[in-house]
């Protein structure tokens, strides 16, 4: 039997929803609106396979999602992941009734995301379900008759009132399994910053891992932040023992997943995290970042606000040499802006063994690729980024060879001298090598060598009646170099050329003057 392919892809789109829940979930901080946005969207995508009014019934293999015998879209990556999450937490049956609402879906993935074995021990996951009063969803029940009874069962049972005490005060009422497990992470912290012996720690490390991870709960951010810092500090401190230090940091080496790395950062980026919530969060980031720089590079080629960006580059700035490696293999993404991004990144790292992954962007086919590079080269320094810089002045796109010449004279790069020299001396038949040649005079001036002096003077003086209008912008250009140079023997040609006819050449010779007097005094 062929399957119906536009009924397997409107499926897809359903399921392809709850993953995206499930990531709005573990990224944004609770009550924020992407999650019901997120939840409303999933709505629409099961809605027309509901609008028949018949539920939708599927089943569930590692492999993925079977409609009757049919496996729904068997190549989709995703749906596969999504098909093995909910395997692991028993789920064989999955029946849709038609008056599914944003709400119950929104519990829904908010509970599917518990750890496994929580799940058994709430005693399966249509209990788990059931606890939640969510009446559209139902698993592992493929009689429609017993799913419609027990669904009118839940909706006749009165909601749920805080139990009152003969007194009057209301009574101790049941902890939620969340409750239950913040309280037991809470008291778990309190022994572990009290415990003196390595052994003991060691074990309760051990208790911390599982327990920590189902906390990774919107409203338990600051216990989580506690036991990362707790971490953290014993992995480093010099006070503790080796021994405790070296089982913090096998705790966190099994603690450091995308699950967590996506929590601590959503709490990073949230807006109502305090400054010193941020502080605690950032040092934890960069204590694990060489852990979690391929995640992060993820993050920030999907993060669309600027402010966000700045915080997760920073966080992959501070990891140092640790992020190199991986912020080369962005250097050969589709994506323009990854790798400017990971080009930015690594220039501000200023790692000279990336030098050589740098060079051949130089030829990248977007400018602003280009641009970034020679920014990075610039901040990396070093004599073989001036030698990179000084092809990338030699080359024929335009653009790139002055921002070249630019950045070899930001870093005053005396070994550039020579071909700043030989550029200078080249004809300046149009307005192209005009500019060439300014941006070299300047380099020349801002690196401030005598070896320049003589041959800027000589296009000081320079008089042409054929392109008088360029030739003086060169001359003003060269008076203002001669001026930052400060070169006494500049002297003589600078008075004269202050009574030049033209008067932009003039004005410079007389500030180039004023500078020297100043430099010179």
């Amino acid at each position: 039997m062929q399957p119906d392919t536009d009924l397997h892809l409107q499926i897809a789109t359903a399921l392809t929803g709850l993953v995206k829940q499930i990531k709005a979930l573990r990224y944004y901080p609770p009550r924020h609106p992407a999650l019901h946005a997120a939840a409303d969207e999933s709505l629409r995508g099961f809605q027309p396979l509901l609008k028949d009014g018949r539920p939708l019934s599927l089943t569930v293999r590692k492999e993925g999602f079977l409609l009757g015998d049919q496996l729904v879209a068997k190549t989709h990556q995703v749906l596969g992941q999504l098909a093995t999450f909910c395997f692991a937490r028993r789920i064989q049956f999955l029946t849709i009734l038609p008056d599914l609402s944003a709400a119950d879906l929104l519990r829904f993935v908010h509970n599917l995301i518990l750890d496994p074995q929580e799940i058994h021990a709430q005693g399966g996951i249509q209990s788990v379900l059931e606890r939640a009063r969510i009446t559209t969803i139902w698993v592992n029940e493929q009689d429609l008759a017993v799913i419609l009874e027990r669904k009118q069962q839940l909706e006749e049972q009165p909601p749920e009132v805080e139990p009152v005490s003969p007194q009057g005060e209301p009574a101790d009422t049941p902890l939620t399994p969340a409750q239950a497990h913040a309280l037991d992470l809470e008291q778990l912290l309190n022994l572990l910053e009290e415990e003196q012996d390595d052994q003991r720690f060691r074990a309760r490390l051990q208790e911390l891992i599982p327990l920590l991870r189902l906390n990774l709960l919107p409203e338990n951010r600051a216990l989580v932040l506690r036991a990362m810092v707790l971490l953290c500090r014993n992995a480093t401190a010099q006070k503790p023992s080796e021994v405790r230090r070296a089982h913090a940091l096998n705790a966190l080496g099994q603690l450091v997943t995308d699950e967590l790395t996506d929590y601590l950062i959503a709490v990073l980026l949230d807006r109502e995290s305090n400054e010193s919530v941020r502080k605690a969060l950032t040092n934890v980031l960069v204590f694990l970042s060489d852990k979690m720089v391929r995640r992060l590079m993820h993050l920030l080629a999907e993060e669309t606000a600027a402010p966000n960006r700045k915080v997760l580059a920073d966080v992959l700035i501070r990891t140092g040499p640790a992020a190199v490696p991986v912020l080369q293999e962005h250097l050969f993404d589709d994506r323009w802006y990854v790798v400017r991004n990971a080009v930015s990144i690594l220039g501000e790292i200023r790692n000279q063994d990336s030098l050589p992954h740098l060079t051949p962007l130089l030829e990248h086919k977007d400018i602003r690729v280009r641009r970034e590079t020679i920014r990075a080269l610039t901040k990396i320094g070093g004599q073989r980024a001036v030698n990179i810089l000084l092809q990338a002045a030699e080359s024929d796109d335009q653009e790139l060879s002055r921002q070249a010449l630019l950045s070899l004279g930001a870093i005053r790069a005396a070994s550039a001298i020579p071909t700043l020299l030989k550029l200078i001396e080249q004809p300046d038949l149009n307005r192209r090598a005009v500019d060439i040649k300014k941006d070299a005079i300047r380099a020349l001036g801002e690196i401030r060598s005598s070896d320049a002096v003589s041959p800027l003077l000589k296009i000081l003086v320079r008089h042409s009646l054929l392109r008088r209008a360029l030739n003086d912008e060169l001359r003003v250009t060269a008076a203002a170099a001669l001026g930052e140079i400060g070169d006494e023997s500049a002297r003589p040609g600078l008075e004269k050329a202050s009574q030049d006819r033209s008067s932009p050449v003039a004005r410079a010779a007389v500030q180039a003057l004023m500078q020297l007097e100043k430099d010179n005094s």
